[in-house]
């Protein structure tokens, strides 16, 4: 098959979608698929994903106002439309509601081919709404509409975790919706370098591990005065923060006032091809995430993929891959003693942990990238054949 995905998001960003893009992409390449990603084009210096099978068009770009590092373009792009055209292409797939998202739409209707789009990011919620929007009741109708206009454009919707094609049909999407997860890569890591990396962060005790963008939509003021409470207790525990993002130096300076700098310690950005060959994984005994606003989170997958437990809220679809009581805990909302409570209850209980860890191995094999990728393949075959069919049965009127 020839199959263009179309993304605002891609590198030189570092985030959860960017990643289940890759594994999307490599994935389908290695089986012998031609793939194509169109992308922003950015005007700073940086290394361009290179793979075999897949050829990259970045397209012009000016700085978006709503969040730092996304890009918009125009909502077409010409050299894009002819190099689809002659080449035959047999499906499009767009991964984000942006205005590259919509020049994959537009192409696709011009092309006649199916078109595909992931729900990734629930960009209606409030929390992501602090990045230069109103949070009120009326805008987050507003986003769902917005959502609404792009999403009700496909012949299928795909989500990752069941929750949130729940909530796409709740708030007005009448396409069908199909739950694919993100999948993960088991030979991507390497934990050699665990006790190195465990020495260089003086880890007497539990090492404990958030990585993700920091901001708003992370809720990571909230996990520090969580993490508070288990400091209390444990002293020796460390909690290693990995990203960057537009609240990285306000969440620095919150730590600081708290007087945690010594426990909590931020890493700042890391690529992802460093961060899971640096040992973390292999260092860390859990991963902690206080965010409301996830949908199916890589840096949980990876995690798990690494045998690590995660403590969560019970928020959107955390619950979807964190299965209370057998690869983690899943804590209410609002009660931060009952999440320091959690993260206590497991480092201070080998036996537990041990359980846990057991259950989390168990449990992501369900998302082994392979399954993923097939499932993916049977997908678009079965939406160009349907559309085939449609277009040959239009034109025998």
């Amino acid at each position: 098959m020839r199959i263009a995905i179309f993304t605002d998001a891609f590198v030189p960003q570092i985030n959860g979608v960017v990643t289940a893009i890759f594994n999307l992409v490599k994935g389908l390449a290695d089986n012998g698929h031609e793939v194509y990603i169109v992308a922003p084009k950015y005007m700073k210096i940086y290394k361009e994903f290179k793979y075999p099978g897949i050829k990259i068009f970045r397209i012009p770009s000016a700085p978006a106002f709503f969040y730092p590092d996304f890009r918009v373009t125009l909502p077409f792009n010409l050299p894009v439309f002819r190099f689809l055209k002659e080449n035959g292409i047999d499906i499009i797939h767009f991964e984000t509601p942006l205005t590259v998202g919509l020049t994959g739409i537009t192409i696709a209707k011009m092309l006649k081919v199916p078109i595909v789009g992931t729900f990734h990011t629930f960009f209606a919620d409030p929390q992501y709404l602090k990045h230069g929007f109103a949070t009120s009741k009326v805008f987050q109708k507003i986003a769902w509409e917005y959502s609404n206009l792009f999403y009700n454009r496909c012949h299928l919707v795909t989500s990752p975790s069941d929750f949130t094609r729940r909530d796409l049909i709740k708030h007005g999407c009448t396409k069908p919706v199909k739950v694919i997860s993100n999948g993960i890569d088991f030979n991507i890591f390497d934990n050699s370098k665990a006790f190195e990396f465990k020495t260089k962060y003086n880890a007497k005790g539990p090492l404990l591990l958030f990585v993700g963008r920091v901001a708003y939509e992370k809720n990571i003021e909230y996990l520090v005065d969580c993490m508070s409470f288990v400091f209390k207790e444990r002293p020796d525990a460390k909690l290693l923060i990995v990203g960057d993002g537009p609240q990285f130096a306000d969440t620095k300076k919150y730590i600081k006032d708290a007087k945690l700098s010594k426990n909590i310690i931020m890493l700042g950005r890391v690529e992802h091809a460093d961060l899971v060959k640096s040992g973390i994984f292999g260092a860390v005994e859990l991963f902690v995430t206080a965010s409301e606003t996830e949908n199916q989170p890589m840096t949980i997958l990876e995690a798990q993929g690494n045998g690590i437990p995660t403590i969560g809220l019970t928020e959107k679809g955390i619950p979807d891959l964190v299965i209370d009581g057998k690869n983690g805990f899943v804590v209410p909302n609002h009660n931060k003693k009952a999440f320091a409570d959690a993260v206590l209850k497991v480092i201070n209980n080998k036996h537990l942990h041990r359980k846990l860890r057991e259950g989390t191995i168990a449990e992501v094999k369900h998302h082994s990238l392979p399954e993923v990728i097939a499932t993916w393949e049977k997908t678009y075959a079965d939406l160009i054949k349907k559309n085939q069919k449609e277009l040959a049965r239009k034109s025998k009127k």
